[in-house]
């Protein structure tokens, strides 16, 4: 690490009382979080009184704390579940069920079919299921997925059963249209029923269903439109550019660690960054919406801010699910998006003296497509530090690794570690205080130049000349050589050099990123499901399995192309970009 990167990263931690910077730590209170965390112990279903009444408290208290806010009505389009069956024919009793929002609603009478039990296969995968489900009801392993939906859906199914891993029954979101529909995406909405049931009761069903008995699926889902409260809060900093501190407001019952412990920690944040001085402002919002709406409160806020969010948002860091009882007070996470994952693991290092968990060097990342991560189109770097959770082996960890109470009515205010919320409060606040006081912007390109060299070099070889990503190669060879002159030049010396520096690094890490990680563009939102890094060019891999003379060849091309050229402008503007900083 070059000798000025050190002496900031040392800067950040040493508490600086002259610069007014690493002190915000040590404000924190556990007692204010307490109140908070009983405030909000309430079910916040989106779209109903309860997240209102949380909306309308982060208010009364930020007006307590002085500190400047607003509140956003968000008008979204959103699902509540209301019932599940399942039945099966010729035998008494109904099947305990969940469907999830979104889901179809069936007819009163419900939905009787022949039951199919799909091949294994990964929940993130939107490739065709190939058995023949058309007009059967579909059975797969594991938790609902938007992917499953859709493939269940492709495929014919008259509906879907999804069998969990273990007896417990998580509540879930079915749809792929990330936010509020479009006129294009609402095409994607669930047209079928879906449910899940238990461990125990999927071999019930498996086991009628080697007998030949159909089941019934009986489902109640209801969709509509709410105008839900967004609250952003603002600790200004002495330029426009600002540090984005987010989690979600609405929970699935209760949720207290899913997530009203994050909801009081950033609260309790503001508090204690409020009045300080510090280079960029730090910005706090409240989605609505996450559960029962995929996430339409944050892309509301991508779509309307969208200008200011890619001129001065520096980075984003999302917080969901801290301060979980059994978390490892004794050790430290951090990492993010390549070209800020370094300097985050770095600081944690420094701020804490212990290794972060986690590989030290990753260049090839690929962000989920979840947690509000509604800003992967901008481009704009995500990064974190925090207490890890519960491991393996805990009680309350089932064998897949997800948490047993998630998105139940058990996530109740004792599943929450006080002490652990605070430490992770602490290690974030400590962090966000230091990303928003320096003058320099810790970002680098090259470990982002890195990343798109890993990614592009298998997939050009790949391609087998029918999409030629030679010249996209060549920008990448190009963007990397300037990226790492600019991240070893020194610090510059005047503020109109540290101005000027911050702004490309602002302008190239959006641009590249967008690139990297989004296949709609800057200014739509992906899918809800996962998808590969570099998804403009990523199809090449399917292209050997397609037949040369068809259909579908002439037209997996041509979208390549036209993704290989929107990925060779993105490349070429941000070495273009770093030349003329180098004039």
């Amino acid at each position: 690490m070059k000798a000025w990167r050190g002496a900031l990263l040392a800067a950040a931690v040493a508490l600086d009382a002259e610069a007014g910077i690493g002190s915000a730590a040590d404000a924190i209170s556990i007692g204010e979080i307490e109140k908070t965390l009983h405030a909000i112990d309430h079910d916040r279903t989106s779209g109903r009184d309860g997240e209102l009444q949380a909306a309308a408290y982060l208010e009364r208290k930020l007006d307590e704390y002085g500190v400047p806010h607003r509140r956003h009505a968000v008008r979204a389009y959103l699902s509540w579940p209301v019932s599940a069956e399942l039945a099966l024919a010729g035998q008494p009793g109904t099947i305990a069920a969940v469907t999830p929002s979104f889901a179809a609603s069936t007819p009163p009478e419900g939905l009787t079919a022949e039951v199919v039990f799909l091949t294994a296969g990964p929940e993130d995968d939107l490739s065709p299921i190939r058995q023949d489900v058309r007009g059967k009801i579909a059975v797969a392993s594991g938790l609902i997925s938007p992917e499953s939906v859709w493939r269940a859906q492709q495929a014919g199914a008259a509906g879907l059963v999804h069998v969990n891993l273990t007896d417990v029954l998580h509540e879930m979101t079915a749809t792929t249209v990330w936010g509020t529909p479009t006129p294009e995406s609402a095409a994607r909405i669930p047209r079928i029923p879906v449910l899940s049931i238990s461990k125990a009761d999927g071999e019930r069903l498996r086991a009628a269903a080697t007998r030949g008995v159909k089941a019934r699926l009986r489902t109640r889902v209801e969709r509509g439109w709410r105008e839900i409260p967004l609250v952003v809060a603002e600790v200004p900093g002495l330029t426009a550019d600002f540090v984005l501190v987010a989690t979600h407001l609405d929970a699935w019952y209760s949720g207290m660690t899913d997530t009203a412990g994050t909801v009081a920690s950033i609260l309790e944040m503001a508090r204690v960054l409020a009045g300080r001085r510090l280079e960029r402002g730090v910005r706090f919002a409240w989605w609505p919406g996450h559960s029962f709406g995929r996430y339409p409160g944050s892309t509301w806020y991508a779509d309307r801010f969208w200008s200011e969010l890619d001129r001065h948002c520096v980075a984003y860091t999302n917080l969901d699910g801290s301060g979980r009882r059994g978390s490892l007070t004794d050790a430290v996470e951090a990492g993010g998006w390549p070209g800020l994952r370094e300097w985050s693991r770095e600081f944690a290092a420094t701020l804490t003296g212990k290794t972060p968990e986690g590989a030290a060097e990753v260049h090839l990342f690929r962000p989920g497509r979840d947690s509000d991560s509604a800003f992967q189109g901008l481009g704009i770097p995500e990064f974190q530090i925090g207490v890890p959770g519960p491991p393996d082996g805990h009680p309350d960890v089932e064998p897949s690794g997800l948490i047993r109470y998630w998105h139940t009515a058990q996530d109740t205010l004792d599943k929450l570690d006080f002490a652990a919320l605070e430490l992770d409060t602490k290690y974030r606040v400590a962090q966000i205080e230091a990303l928003a006081g320096h003058p320099l912007l810790p970002h680098r390109l090259a470990p982002i130049a890195a990343a798109f060299r890993e990614a592009l070099e298998p997939l050009a070889r790949e391609a087998g000349g029918r999409v030629d990503l030679a010249g996209a190669l060549e920008q990448v060879a190009r963007l990397s050589g300037l990226a790492v002159r600019f991240d070893e030049a020194p610090a510059p010396p005047d503020s109109a050099g540290l101005a000027r520096r911050n702004r490309l690094l602002v302008a190239a890490t959006h641009r590249l990123n967008a690139a990297l990680y989004a296949r709609s563009g800057r200014f739509e939102q992906d899918w809800a499901a996962a998808l590969p890094v570099l998804p403009l060019v990523a199809g090449v891999r399917e292209l050997a399995a397609i037949p040369r003379d068809s259909d579908a060849a002439g037209f997996q091309e041509t979208g390549l192309v036209r993704g290989r050229n929107q990925l060779e402008a993105a490349l070429t503007q941000a070495a273009d970009d770093l030349e003329a900083y180098f004039r």
